[in-house]
């Protein structure tokens, strides 16, 4: 783990994604944006102002760093079969109830303790029939030697170091991180931490909105992104579309540069966009794209 300046010449990771997302929306087949729609949600969204996104009340600091580094880490696919259909109670909103459960007698960094934690958390996690649980639990298991150092760390330099720095710590800690070429999981982490403290306010205006199932879907809805009739037939009948597929890396490009725009736009933050959009999901009916995957 390296606070140092060794890591200088790897480039920004957000502008790393953002050349990504352009490099599939330079040629779509699928996936297109529309940039006049896009204006018009801007103005709407300036217009009703910003959404309350309230996590928990934070008593703890450092438990609230690893607990957030923990739920990151699995914070994936919930649903089985139909966008609608999810098994047991398998939801975001449970596997945070799980983790409280878990983590409710740790305070302070103690490996063993913390290990003991995870380990309640899977069986939690077995019993509530969470999908993907083997790669739940992978992905868990790779934070025992180095989760609550990073914790620790991020605590103690979050004002020191870079949003850049700290995101590249992350991915280059913990490879469950980084697998996911858009790094919707990690980008998702530091914009819990804002929603928490208030940190990275302004670094956040220039970082990728975490791509998942259910921003696009809103984007859709507002006509910000279209997609093409394949597409949209196969989204409507929920047909698998492969992980990364052209379909789903132009889905989830167009994503990330209408969100870009959006904040261009607004002059918010990803961060508050992206709750703007999340809190209004359900009221959106309809399906959203299926990709089995532990990226969203």
């Amino acid at each position: 783990m390296n606070f140092s300046n060794d890591l200088k010449p790897l480039e920004i990771v957000g502008h790393g994604v953002f050349s990504l997302a352009e490099d599939f929306m330079s040629t779509p087949v699928y996936v297109s944006i529309d940039e006049d729609n896009i204006l018009k949600l801007s103005e709407e969204i300036l217009k009703v102002g910003k959404k309350e996104f309230k996590p928990p009340e934070v008593k703890n600091p450092y438990k609230a760093v690893i607990t957030e580094l923990v739920g990151s880490s699995i914070n994936y696919c919930y649903w089985y079969g139909k966008y609608n259909t999810k098994p047991g109670v398998s939801s975001s909103t449970y596997l945070w109830s799980l983790i409280d459960e878990a983590f409710s007698d740790y305070e302070n960094d103690n490996n063993i303790k913390f290990k003991n934690c995870l380990s309640k958390l899977i069986m939690m996690l077995a019993l509530g029939r969470f999908p993907l649980l083997e790669e739940r639990v992978k992905h868990l298991t790779n934070l025992i030697s180095f989760g609550e150092k990073f914790a620790n760390e991020i605590l103690t330099n979050y004002d020191k170091r870079s949003l850049n720095q700290l995101t590249r710590v992350l991915v280059g800690t913990f490879p469950g991180f980084a697998s996911d070429m858009f790094l919707k999981r990690t980008f998702l982490f530091f914009i819990q931490l804002y929603r928490r403290f208030g940190w990275f306010k302004d670094e956040l205006s220039d970082y990728p909105v975490p791509a998942d199932y259910q921003i696009p879907k809103v984007l859709s809805h507002y006509k910000c992104i279209n997609y093409n009739k394949q597409l949209k037939t196969m989204i409507n009948s929920n047909t698998l579309i492969p992980k990364h597929s052209q379909m789903e890396c132009e889905i989830r490009s167009a994503t990330i540069l209408s969100m870009r725009k959006l904040c261009e736009l607004t002059k918010w933050n990803v961060a508050d966009l992206d709750s703007w959009l999340f809190v209004n999901r359900d009221d959106y009916k309809g399906p959203f794209h299926l990709t089995i995957t532990t990226d969203y």
